[in-house]
């Protein structure tokens, strides 16, 4: 009866060990907005809940990487569907980047960005909302 307690804390104490070496990436991301437009490489009007007259939403990614050529993605959901996949370059170990899709008026509902790696994991995901105008 002891024992079994003891192998069990013995796990649960090194199961965050393994985890953190598993979950490395050779990006990561230090900021990730939504946004009308971009000027000077800054995010314009940043928001996570945009009217259905938005004809565009940009997504904007500040990334640091330990690599000075590697790649990301942008993998656009609408109500879990996947609508686009932007593949951008990384060529520095600060790094800005951004991708848009366009919105039709009959896309209302929650939408999401995953920035996938290089290797194909996911990274970091954010998500907003396009809402019915009230006009």
């Amino acid at each position: 009866m002891i024992l079994k307690k003891i192998s069990i804390i013995v796990f649960i104490l090194c199961l965050p060990l393994f985890s953190t070496a598993q979950e490395t990436f050779p990006v990561s991301v230090n900021e990730m907005v939504f946004c009308t437009g971009i000027k000077d490489r800054k995010p314009v009007d940043v928001n996570a809940n945009f009217p259905d007259s938005v004809e565009r939403v940009f997504c904007y990614t500040r990334l640091s990487s330990q690599e000075d050529h590697t790649a990301i993605s942008h993998v656009w959901y609408y109500n879990d569907t996947q609508m686009a996949i932007v593949d951008l370059p990384v060529n520095a170990g600060s790094w800005r980047t951004w991708s848009s899709k366009r919105i039709v008026k009959d896309w209302p509902g929650i939408w999401r960005v995953d920035v996938i790696s290089s290797t194909g994991k996911i990274i970091c995901s954010e998500g907003f909302v396009i809402s019915h105008d009230s006009q």
